[in-house]
């Protein structure tokens, strides 16, 4: 791994499990909401079971943020791989509602949120596996292979439906056939896990830092990227891909293979975006990157709803995906370049508390408006509290910089 010769062994490690979490959780979202359907339970009960869900990653992450560092982080990512396998084994086996219920809430299975207890520690640790100058490019790697094995994890979601010709079982089951899968590969990060080493954890002399206060920069950041993610957040939780494939299999009658596909072509797309994003961040910096790409994915996002035919909504839904995740490793990046090294972990929990609690609420509410008010009304108001986000975060920390970029200006 030449090309990657300036990130550390941990960092490839890291690189590997974001890579297979993304491809199991994205094809498990294509089918958790057709799954518990199937069971008997109503769409805003599906909303509720995902606020359930994210609530608890909101608890986990909180305590991750505070106690990693003394615990320790590899023991917290096995603690959280070992959930994740036990979750998929109950799905895999048991059919008694209210244990699915709360195996879904505690596991956060079907959320996937990508700000979660286990994301957060792989961005604090990583940040510490490679040269600063290399940041932006190191997390816009880490998102481009993530957005890929997503992509194949989007198409892999259709599998149901192959399941069921070659094996002659019923939708259930197959469904059912699919969470195995998922246990199984989440046992594969939980032994890749094991093989991090020590140097993943906070240096001693940092743990002393780590107990005096945040400074008051520090408090004022964190407050204002607060507020705003919480924003986003919320927007972003309307139309988790676990709803956008019930409005697509609602509105327009889609199979779940054709579903998969769409998701795949949106993470392939999403994948080209990130590393747009890294040469575009050289040039104009990560703010003016976060906004400049993101608020134009955000007005196509409310045309969406408005497009004639299953084919034009799924074209413009995969388009916005080329500009939509670009804030993605910027955002990171940026997050971890403004604030010291021994507040990471810290400012990382912190920061995601609020946004972890606003993207929660979103599924029950997308829940209860598309059953009692409109299918498509999730798309209106994503855009528009997104739309607000951009701009509002743009003239907050326009003249606040990283590290790089303020010695570019001196140069």
């Amino acid at each position: 791994m030449t090309y990657f010769s300036w990130l550390s062994r941990d960092g490839h490690l890291l690189y590997l499990t974001k890579s297979i979490t993304s491809f199991t959780n994205n094809f498990v979202s294509v089918i958790f909401a057709i799954f518990l359907t199937l069971l008997g339970i109503p769409l805003w009960q599906v909303g509720l079971i995902l606020t359930g869900g994210l609530l608890s990653s909101t608890l986990l992450n909180t305590i991750t943020g505070f106690f990693a560092d003394r615990i320790g982080r590899r023991k917290m990512l096995i603690f959280y791989a070992l959930l994740t396998t036990l979750s998929g084994l109950v799905y895999a086996f048991v059919n008694y509602i209210p244990i699915l219920i709360l195996t879904a809430v505690l596991s956060t299975l079907g959320a996937k949120g990508g700000f979660g207890p286990v994301d957060m520690l792989e961005r604090v640790i990583l940040a510490q596996s490679c040269p600063s100058e290399k940041r932006t490019r190191m997390y816009a790697i880490r998102s481009t292979m993530s957005s890929l094995l997503g992509a194949m994890g989007y198409l892999f979601g259709g599998s149901p439906t192959l399941f069921q010709s070659l094996f002659n079982i019923d939708q259930f089951t197959s469904f059912q056939v699919m969470f195995l899968i998922y246990a199984v590969l989440s046992s594969l990060v939980l032994a890749l896990y094991l093989l991090l080493s020590n140097k993943v954890e906070m240096e001693t002399d940092l743990i002393r830092k780590k107990s005096l206060p945040l400074s008051p920069k520090t408090k004022s950041i964190v407050t204002k990227l607060s507020l705003l993610f919480s924003m986003d957040s919320f927007g972003g939780g309307l139309l988790t891909s676990t709803l956008v494939s019930y409005w697509f299999f609602q509105r327009f009658s889609l199979s779940i293979d054709v579903i998969s596909f769409i998701f795949f072509i949106s993470s392939i797309l999403a994948a080209i975006s990130f590393m747009l994003a890294t040469k575009l961040a050289e040039k104009i910096g990560l703010i003016k990157t976060m906004v400049y790409s993101h608020l134009p994915a955000n007005i196509m996002t409310v045309f969406i709803p408005y497009m004639p035919t299953s084919t034009t909504s799924a074209v413009l839904y995969t388009s916005r995906s080329l500009l939509s995740q670009m804030d993605v490793p910027t955002r990171q990046s940026y997050t971890m370049a403004i604030v010291s090294p021994e507040e990471r972990t810290r400012v990382g929990g912190l920061i995601n508390l609020p946004r972890s609690i606003a993207k929660a609420v979103s599924p029950t509410i997308a829940g209860v408006l598309m059953q009692f008010v409109g299918l498509s009304i999730p798309f209106l108001i994503t855009g528009a509290i997104k739309i607000i986000y951009d701009i509002s975060l743009y003239f907050t920390f326009r003249n606040i910089k990283p590290p790089e970029e303020k010695n570019q200006d001196k140069s």
